[in-house]
């Protein structure tokens, strides 16, 4: 990964929500194991702190939060949008959709609209507002690995980003899925793949700037 004066990169952070990442949290008995192996929350701390420290843009690319009547618009509900729907998982004024403590936007950050099923583009601002900044190339980071870190990084390459997928700042609902997306399907997808302590090098030696 080389980041100069002249790109302009957006960490992107998916969906870090009570609900996964809390040991409250209702996915926790899911996905919990995975995200201890990985490291995944001492990890996106140290990614998020050397963003911050060296200009990066930060954006956030959050799940719909369950209320009343969520979908219902929907003519053809998605099967996590019926589990969302059972479970009032990631509810709107409930523990479970709040953002996990120090991983919280900050000023300065953006927050798109809310992604109503996998990929943090489809039917959301997030493009629109990476565009507005002249963003070119993004870093995903957050859950899960195989679902919405996955979507997303497909629609970006699509929409023409350079992707730069991280294989233990993502989680997911069981170690053999983690290992088999990030092994085999990551380099298919992304332009580079890194683990953290290699993107926060990468970060804190080459000069990142978003000045024109």
């Amino acid at each position: 990964m080389q980041i100069d004066e002249k790109i302009r990169t957006a960490l992107i952070v998916v969906d870090p929500f009570n609900e996964f990442l809390s040991r409250w949290g209702k996915m926790w008995s899911s996905v919990g194991a995975t995200i201890k192996e990985v490291h995944l929350l001492p990890n996106l701390r140290k990614i998020l702190d050397s963003a911050r420290s060296v200009g990066l843009q930060i954006a956030y690319a959050p799940h719909h939060r369950w209320q009343p009547g969520s979908f219902s618009d929907k003519k053809y509900l998605h099967p996590s949008q019926a589990l969302q729907t059972a479970f009032k998982a990631f509810p709107r004024d409930g523990f479970g959709g709040q953002y996990y403590k120090g991983l919280e936007p900050q000023q300065g950050d953006i927050v798109a609209s809310e992604h109503t099923c996998s990929s943090g583009f489809a039917e959301t601002d997030l493009h629109d507002q990476l565009q507005k900044l002249g963003i070119t190339h993004l870093i995903l980071v957050g859950m899960a690995t195989n679902s919405c870190i996955e979507a997303t990084a497909r629609s970006a390459v699509d929409l023409g980003y350079h992707v730069t997928l991280v294989t233990d700042a993502v989680a997911t609902f069981s170690r053999k899925e983690h290992h088999t997306t990030v092994a085999e399907i990551y380099p298919q997808i992304a332009h580079a793949v890194l683990d953290t302590n290699q993107l926060v090098d990468a970060l804190q030696t080459e000069k990142v700037t978003h000045d024109s």
